[in-house]
């Protein structure tokens, strides 16, 4: 995994390896809470289509069967958050660091014309660092984010005292009870969230109550008009960790926003339904390139 040195630490990252058009947007992916970048679909990541066992996708469900919807004409950076997957340096419990570094990674590695991809704890921060108005960045995908995060304090207890256990549960509440329909296959959604957790566990507790620690701090109501740039809001009916409603009420507040909302999806949007997120980000950036 290529590497990006931000302050005195190494960012590990991925990139899809497709140069782009010179005029179209770079895509940079930040994952959620206790998460890694190979928590988003391969097809997104990887331009090489063939199957993987990596992340999410399990080595039978190939490339092809995710749809990415032409996202693989654009360069993609997926980053392992500091102190998260292969990244160094030590995990944060606010959003305010993690959007410094997602800030610093961008200068290191001299990406023009940004597209900022979070989904959950990611969605605040690529919220939080637009706040900046940083030059590089152009617009934000909110996927599962809002401009105010919600954290039940058993959960932060839960992930200091009971970690295994609570993990299981914040999985369990988090995906669809009919995730891995697509496959016809419960054994498939039963994949889907194993993973899930497995990567919250590999995170460990300190990292990931950090993580759910920041987001229960997390709260820019009051200047989400104050984002200049584009932001395209997916939320979805059945997402429990982040309610349709909130996700909406931001929407409203921004200045120039479009939003959509998944049916039958819980809290993993990106990875319940994939085509569907995806056809979604691709016909957002058409949107904005033509303005």
């Amino acid at each position: 995994m290529p590497k990006a040195t931000i302050k005195n630490y190494e960012i590990s990252y991925s990139f899809n390896g497709v140069p782009g058009d010179i005029n179209s947007p770079k895509i940079v992916l930040i994952h959620g809470a206790g998460g890694q970048e190979i928590d988003w679909p391969m097809a997104w990541r990887s331009a090489n289509n063939r199957p993987k066992s990596m992340g999410l996708t399990p080595s039978n469900y190939g490339v092809s069967r995710l749809f990415n919807a032409g996202l693989d004409e654009y360069s993609i950076y997926a980053v392992d958050l500091p102190g998260h997957g292969k990244s160094a340096g030590k995990s944060k419990s606010n959003i305010d660091e993690y959007s410094s570094d997602i800030i610093d990674f961008l200068d290191a590695m001299d990406l023009e014309n940004v597209c900022l991809i979070g989904h959950s704890m990611g969605a605040a921060i690529a919220l939080n660092a637009s706040l900046s108005h940083h030059r590089r960045i152009c617009s934000i995908v909110a996927i599962g984010g809002a401009s105010k995060m919600i954290v039940n304090d058993a959960i932060l207890d839960g992930l200091q005292n009971t970690f295994e256990a609570t993990v299981d549960s914040i999985v369990r509440y988090s995906w669809h009870k009919k995730t891995g329909a697509v496959a016809d296959s419960q054994q498939m959604a039963a994949f889907f969230r194993e993973k899930a957790k497995q990567r919250m566990l590999d995170s460990g507790s300190k990292t990931v109550h950090g993580d759910f620690l920041a987001c229960s701090k997390f709260d820019v109501t009051q200047r989400v008009g104050e984002i200049a740039v584009p932001v395209l809001v997916i939320a979805s009916d059945c997402d429990r960790m982040v309610p349709l409603n909130v996700s909406w009420d931001m929407a409203e507040l921004l200045g120039d926003s479009y939003f959509v909302c998944l049916e039958n999806c819980g809290h993993f949007q990106h990875i319940e339904q994939t085509g569907k997120v995806a056809a979604e980000v691709v016909n957002f950036l058409s949107k904005i390139r033509r303005a």
